[in-house]
């Protein structure tokens, strides 16, 4: 049976591209998920030294969640931001934020400022 092509060369330096093109997507994949893991890493190391960055709030936070992870009680998060002291538990910070005409900078710092407050010093045991 007759080769398909007469030049032999030519399957062979189709499998080196293919060899070339999958080694650079391999690499393509690992720096990005390398990328991916150096950020978490340092994202765990912030949280183990007890740093809160606005990163770590999220608007979909509710009050009682706040209260239950960062302790601290809902009076004081609803006093701090002028809000009712009690109902709409289910309400999202950001949707406290829109209906409280809220600035969103100026109550997460409030929010950080009294997690900050309530968290144990750096170096204590856990």
């Amino acid at each position: 049976m007759k080769p398909l092509h007469s030049n032999a060369a030519i399957p062979g330096r189709i499998r080196r591209w293919l060899a070339v093109v999958a080694v650079l997507v391999g690499m393509a994949l690992l720096v990005g998920f390398g990328w991916r893991a150096w950020k978490q890493i340092q994202f765990n190391q912030r949280v183990a030294r007890g740093e809160v960055q606005v990163e770590t709030l999220r608007g979909w936070m509710t009050l009682p969640y706040i209260e239950r992870v960062y302790g601290v009680p809902q009076v004081e998060l609803r006093q701090a931001l002028g809000l009712p002291a009690t109902g709409f538990d289910d309400r999202s910070v950001h949707d406290w934020g829109k209906e409280a005409n809220l600035d969103p900078v100026a109550a997460r710092r409030t929010i950080e400022k009294l997690i900050l407050e309530r968290a144990p010093p750096t170096g204590a045991a856990k």
